[in-house]
């Protein structure tokens, strides 16, 4: 924790601790067969926090460690009930978000094991009653469906051209992570070139970044390019809420 110290009149004080509350809700789309979509949403309430979410302004790539499978530690954020269940609407139908059984923490998610069908572009809204986090209502217009171009290998030294099907609304990011095993690589993939761009179909990767996904380790890659729309709103003085829409290629299946 970094704090700093100043001597007034005798006493020493430090910053006080983030006083923020923060609502996080994401819905990522799956394939559910037959050329049809369902979602997941899933949400969770923070207290003492100054979490937010801001999308990168400007096309931006960086460098980054990959974990496949990531064990998420929650000792350090204060969960905080946002009531018995919350109310997720789209596509001309209204199902419940629910508290996570057998877990020591309030994570809401929808009980079907079929997720819940939606065309892609249509509004989501989530309803919050509220209880230590405040009532309140978000919506964001859904990630739509897309398509990209063939991701290659460029020579060395070379940028990488990437095409996408383009968004028909703007304000969304489409974001690439070309992942591969680089050359300390023990057991897999375990590095990334993550990229947020302007969803405008089409972006290049800038050679600087590619070293490591030109001469992967035993040739291993695979890549992810995922559609997201988001939306943040104030609830009040100290209370954000934060709307998450995905949509990524490869799909993964509802049935897993």
């Amino acid at each position: 924790m970094l704090a700093v110290a100043a001597v007034v009149a005798g006493c020493v004080e430090t910053l006080d601790p983030p006083n923020g509350r923060f609502g996080a809700i994401t819905a990522a789309a799956f394939d559910a067969g037959a050329a049809n979509y369902a979602m997941r949403p899933e949400a969770a309430f923070y207290d003492e926090t100054d979490l937010s979410y801001v999308p990168f302004p400007t096309d931006t790539c960086l460098l980054a460690s990959y974990f496949p499978t990531t064990s998420v530690s929650t000792g350090s954020l204060r969960f905080m009930n946002a009531g018995d269940f919350l109310q997720a609407s789209v596509s001309g139908r209204t199902d419940s978000l629910r508290p996570v059984a057998n877990i020591n923490v309030p994570i809401y998610r929808t009980p079907s094991a079929g997720g819940i069908p939606y065309v892609p572009g249509d509004t989501l809204t989530i309803v919050i009653p509220g209880a230590a986090f405040p009532a309140s209502a978000i919506s964001v217009r859904t990630a739509e469906a897309f398509t990209h171009g063939a991701i290659g290998i460029p020579a060395e030294g070379q940028p990488l051209s990437l095409t996408w099907t383009p968004a028909t609304v703007s304000g969304s990011q489409m974001t690439f992570s070309l992942r591969y095993a680089n050359s300390v690589a023990t057991a897999g993939l375990n590095e990334q070139v993550f990229c947020s761009f302007v969803d405008d179909g089409a972006a290049t990767v800038p050679a600087i970044f590619l070293t490591g996904w030109v001469n992967a380790l035993g040739e291993q890659r695979e890549t992810r390019a995922t559609r997201i729309r988001s939306r943040e709103v104030t609830v009040d003085a100290r209370t954000k809420l934060s709307l998450l829409s995905t949509f990524s290629q490869p799909i993964n299946s509802i049935v897993q």
